[in-house]
């Protein structure tokens, strides 16, 4: 929180400090086993996800050692296993409880969720490409993508995750709080607040984006921290 302003004050900035989950199978980008693994997909950290689980709890702590990050507050997840089993050494660490938040769960992809994405993206790259071109403006064409039957849009996506994170930043104004989430939904939250798609900052597994949110100024997205 900036000096001289109070806890209470609409300019009051609470810091989110994301963390995208940690590996599980279909993360690796080979070709052959790359899948969409959204809302739909529930599987557990590989035993390198776990890892890199242990290690962002090492991270956070000598962040805080550093003088880089101030104490967290609250720790809260998506219900998804990948979420909340990347949260876990964390809290361990921290001494705080997980809190569950449905409505930070990874898009839904619908008929992709699951599938391999090179086999999904032949099958459905036309399709993408005449929206990407009737649609030039940015926040018209996500309420048409992804263009997978029975996906959830990204402009819904966001929105579900915007009005989810204004929530947990009211609940906790002026703090520090961590939230373990998913890739696409952080893609599209950093794409947003650049207001563009090109050349955004994208953490790896187990890598962690700032953002501060006030009432006054709404969610902005300020950098991805380095170890």
């Amino acid at each position: 929180m900036s000096l001289g302003i109070a806890q209470n004050s609409p300019e009051a900035e609470t810091r989110i400090l994301y963390v995208r989950h940690g590996e599980v199978p279909g993360n690796d980008p080979n070709p052959a086993t790359y899948i969409y693994t959204g809302s739909g997909t529930d599987d557990s950290l590989t035993n390198k996800g776990r890892v890199q689980a242990e290690e962002c709890a090492k991270k956070i702590v000598n962040l805080q050692k550093k003088g880089i990050l101030g104490p967290v507050t609250a720790i809260y997840a998506s219900n998804l296993k990948r979420s909340k089993e990347t949260a876990s050494p964390i809290a361990k660490e921290l001494g705080l409880e997980i809190q569950e938040r449905y409505n930070l769960r990874e898009i839904h992809w619908g008929c992709a969720d699951g599938q391999l994405v090179e086999a999904m993206k032949k099958n459905y790259g036309a399709q993408e490409r005449q929206v990407e071109q009737e649609y030039p403006e940015r926040k018209i064409r996500w309420d048409y993508l992804p263009v997978f039957e029975g996906a959830e849009t990204y402009n819904a996506l966001l929105k579900r995750t915007q009005v989810e994170l204004q929530d947990i930043a009211e609940s906790q104004r002026g703090k520090t709080v961590l939230v373990i989430g998913h890739g696409r939904v952080l893609k599209t939250l950093i794409a947003d607040a650049k207001d563009s798609e090109k050349d955004i900052p994208y953490p790896a597994n187990c890598g962690v984006a700032e953002f501060a949110y006030s009432s006054a100024k709404g969610l902005q997205f300020i950098k991805v921290l380095e170890g």
